[in-house]
């Protein structure tokens, strides 16, 4: 399931809600939601499209985001749309998120879906949960790329290391339970809204610091890697081998770790304690990639 909030903001900009009347309206439909869903018994397969359809049957047509929304003097086009449950969701992330990005993205895309792919090979899980777990595991891939110094005929400008010339475009920050990038969520909602990743709300409880949410590979991310995961697996490319490399080191040492025990060990880092709340943790790869890319341009065409 995309990010609630990033849901109802959609439709609040979808209806041509701004300033006052678009926080007013947030606050209000997200007051509905938990209600909602705390009358729900049944969360299996909450998801995608299924989730679509509950905020359109279930949220919207509330009297009291009805009545807000009339004080607000939406189009009555649109306001209709929502009386009605109609709102066209789904096409609102597929506008806000199309895959249209240059190849270092693509590759961020592409070896986040491997990293989902590889780790419900390995542990036979369903997916990635909760959904914080994927933050801390891509954390540790980058993390263990800035720690080595491996790659041959290259120079660096910084301290990075391996990591200046691969690995994941995401900064990272320090939350209070471990490693934030705002930039991997975005770059997860885009490929749910391609169908590329899936998510689903947990059946089982977590903590409240946690995101009771399981990401796994969407239905269009399994075609892709059906056809193109022996590609992956094989690749020609000296930077992505080691980013790899390192995806494949952080599954053998943490994809079986319990989430309480991976926190733990993160947050002993000597650079997560040094580091102030919400301080930068650790940079992003800072160089585009600077050699042929042919063991995967088949599969990034297709994305």
């Amino acid at each position: 399931m995309v990010n609630e909030s990033r849901a109802l903001q959609k439709i609040g900009e979808w209806a041509d809600l701004s300033g006052e009347d678009l926080h007013l309206y947030l606050d209000i439909a997200s007051r509905v939601q938990r209600e909602k869903l705390d009358q729900r018994d049944d969360f299996t397969n909450f998801s995608g499209e299924r989730y679509f359809e509950f905020l359109n049957e279930q949220v919207l047509p509330d009297e009291r985001i009805d009545y807000q929304l009339e004080s607000a003097n939406i189009p009555s086009d649109k306001l209709q749309k929502i009386q009605k449950g109609e709102v066209p969701i789904k096409s609102l992330y597929a506008e806000r998120y199309k895959l249209d990005y240059g190849l270092d993205q693509i590759v961020d895309f592409i070896m986040m879906m491997k990293f989902v792919h590889d780790y419900i090979e390995k542990t036979g899980k369903e997916g990635v949960a909760p959904r914080n777990r994927l933050q801390y595991l891509l954390y540790l891939v980058n993390y263990n790329l800035s720690q080595e110094d491996t790659l041959p005929n290259r120079s660096n400008r910084t301290n990075l290391k391996n990591l200046e010339h691969t690995g994941y475009r995401y900064t990272f920050s320090k939350s209070q339970t471990g490693p934030f990038s705002q930039r991997l969520y975005q770059d997860k909602n885009r490929l749910f809204a391609q169908s590329l990743l899936h998510e689903e709300v947990m059946e089982e409880s977590v903590s409240q610091e946690d995101e009771p949410y399981r990401v796994s590979l969407g239905e269009t991310g399994k075609r892709l890697f059906a056809r193109y995961g022996r590609k992956l697996d094989d690749m020609e490319s000296v930077l992505l081998k080691e980013w790899d490399l390192q995806q494949q080191e952080v599954l053998n040492e943490y994809a079986e770790m319990s989430l309480e025990d991976l926190k733990e060990t993160i947050q002993s880092m000597p650079r997560f304690e040094a580091t102030p709340l919400t301080d930068e943790l650790l940079q992003a790869r800072q160089r585009d990639f600077d050699e042929p890319m042919d063991s995967i341009q088949e599969l990034i065409l297709s994305v």
